[in-house]
């Protein structure tokens, strides 16, 4: 177990234990074969969009692209005939922009 009272090792292990190095050989055997798939894929609606939308909290704090959630809450009606089409293009197009790829994982101390 580590411990440490010194602020530079704690910002160290919290480096250590939320950001695993890669692993040394991401190699995928290009003829293996998966198992069959447990259910069939559909294109996500606008539906389940807004349902997601719906469940997001307010006070959480924003992604790397800075847009609070509650824009998305309170422009719903407004954003989701745009994010529907995109998000079904990224499947169709087998398209997913390494922006999406991206999170900010903020650690705050709890007293």
């Amino acid at each position: 177990q580590n411990t440490t009272q010194n602020n530079d090792r704690k910002s160290e292990l919290l480096y250590e234990v939320f950001f695993k190095p890669p692993p040394a050989n991401d190699y995928v055997d290009p003829n293996y074969i998966y198992p069959p798939s447990v259910c069939e894929f559909t294109l996500t609606t606008n539906e389940q969009i807004g349902r997601a939308i719906a469940k997001l909290s307010p006070h959480k704090a924003p992604g790397p692209n800075g847009i609070s959630n509650c824009v998305f809450t309170h422009c719903a009606t407004q954003l989701i005939p745009f994010m529907g089409p995109i998000f079904r293009a990224t499947f169709t197009l087998e398209i997913y922009p390494d922006q999406w790829k991206k999170s900010s994982t903020i650690v705050l101390r709890k007293p």
